[in-house]
């Protein structure tokens, strides 16, 4: 039996690993500029240049690769030009915008099967684990996971500061604190992490709280800081993730004090990119950009509400239900414009408390599993993390510019996705999952197809 789940572990990322290839193999089969882009080492000879052949051959790479070459401080993080700096020594933008890619793909397929392996523990289910696994490596922003981006690096390391954070690592408190000390410094030497990891453990720890002052019936502001106190664990937890972070942040910012004599040098040149505080509320229906970034901003913000309810509804009020259609098509259809789904479902719920149940709709029965959600600290830090990069978007951009990449590019949302099915018994859940992976296929061929046209993938 425990020789048939080793080669099952093995054997599942392995399929989840070729179905990606074979996606990549239609996209360059489809436009052959692709294969040639990302197999050659240097740039392209483009007959008919796009409209700004500098900066949209390589877009992100490219500042990547300046930095790789000579070393500066900008809206970009370090540690990712450092690793190709000091590992490939390239002595041009081509040389290293190509060693980005290299390192990239490694990096790729090293995860998928760490990310893989990472489910299962967590939710104890080869199945979930790798319909899970397979929706995040193929869904349209997988790409940015192998073209040189930082979400490939970034991933790796987070995939790592998940494990530590499971109950199931067994691992001695001290050494987990010290690797997930290690692991934070380097995410934060990697992306721009620092307000996330702020918020989403913050809010973590003030949730857990919230949930185990409901259940002992006395919900006081008084109560619910005691009850942080008394969660040791997850407190040790925020705070080696806070110190960490802004250590992280602090090293890069001494650097950019030393070189431009501006120590929040990366904030004021993410500035200059058009972000600014505004609400901008015709981004609820319109994101200005793929329609995978309006996407990026509901999910996390429908599986944070979820979640509160499923909490809400075993812990306090299980005489309630929520009541869901029979017919799921409804559901994976609406999944893809998610105002209209927001819109039709509140529609129904104003009929359900009318006492006018339409025939198509049943009650959901939650599993046991819900009251263990409401005291588990990472499927909150995942959730809340992600939520953060959506708020974030929204609140500081014209646009829903690059929130997909922010959301499904990296595995904290999908993390979350598995708790939250563990609470639904039965496989008929999984429906809006298969409507996920079924797409995805066919617009990750599109952004191989992109790539080799130089275009704007996300």
């Amino acid at each position: 039996m425990a020789k048939k789940k080793t080669i099952i572990s093995w054997v599942l990322p392995l399929i989840i690993c070729i179905v990606f290839i074979l996606c990549a193999a239609v996209g360059m089969l489809i436009y052959p500029e692709a294969f040639h882009k990302f197999f050659s080492v240097s740039r392209l000879f483009r007959e008919i240049p796009p409209v700004a052949p500098h900066k949209s051959y390589y877009w992100d790479v490219e500042a990547y690769a300046e930095m790789a070459i000579n070393p500066t401080c900008k809206a970009f993080y370090p540690l990712w030009p450092f690793l190709i700096r000091n590992i490939f020594h390239p002595q041009t933008i081509e040389q290293a915008a190509h060693y980005f890619l290299v390192s990239a793909t490694f990096l790729f397929f090293i995860s998928t099967f760490l990310f893989f392996w990472l489910l299962q523990i967590a939710l104890q289910s080869f199945y979930l684990a790798f319909l899970l696994g397979l929706a995040y490596a193929i869904n349209p922003m997988a790409i940015f996971r192998i073209i040189g981006y930082t979400e490939s690096l970034f991933t790796f390391f987070s995939i790592f500061f998940i494990w530590m954070c499971l109950p199931q690592s067994r691992i001695n408190n001290n050494l987990k604190l010290s690797f997930l000390f290690i692991v934070t410094f380097l995410m934060s030497l990697t992306r721009p992490i620092l307000i996330q990891t702020f918020f989403s453990t913050t809010a973590a720890m003030f949730t857990i709280s919230i949930w185990e002052s409901y259940s002992s019936k006395k919900n006081s502001l008084s109560i619910i800081l005691t009850n942080i106190q008394k969660s040791q664990h997850e407190l040790k937890l925020s705070l080696t993730v806070w110190v960490a972070a802004l250590l992280g942040y602090a090293a890069y910012g001494t650097f950019c004090l030393k070189n431009r004599g501006d120590f929040f040098a990366p904030f004021h040149d993410q500035s200059q990119w058009g972000k600014s505080f505004g609400l901008h509320l015709e981004l609820l229906f319109l994101p200005k950009t793929l329609l995978i970034d309006l996407l990026g901003l509901y999910l996390p913000l429908i599986i944070l509400c979820l979640s509160l309810t499923f909490v809400y509804l075993k812990l306090i009020q299980p005489e309630l239900h929520i009541f869901v259609p029979k017919f799921r098509i409804w559901w994976n259809i609406l999944f893809l414009y998610p105002p209209l789904l927001i819109f039709w479902y509140l529609f129904n719920y104003i009929r359900v408390n009318k006492n006018k149940l339409p025939n198509n709709f049943k009650a959901l029965i939650l599993s046991k599993y819900s009251q263990n959600l409401s005291k588990n600290y990472i499927f909150w830090f995942c959730i809340y993390f992600t939520v953060a990069h959506s708020v974030i978007v929204f609140l500081t951009q014209g646009s829903l510019f690059s929130l997909g990449r922010y959301v499904f590019a990296m595995p904290f949302f999908f993390v979350a996705i598995g708790y939250l099915y563990r609470c639904i018994p039965g496989k008929t859940k999984y429906n809006t999952l298969f409507c996920l992976i079924s797409i995805s296929p066919l617009v990750l061929i599109q952004q191989w197809v992109r790539y080799g046209q130089d275009k704007w993938m996300g």
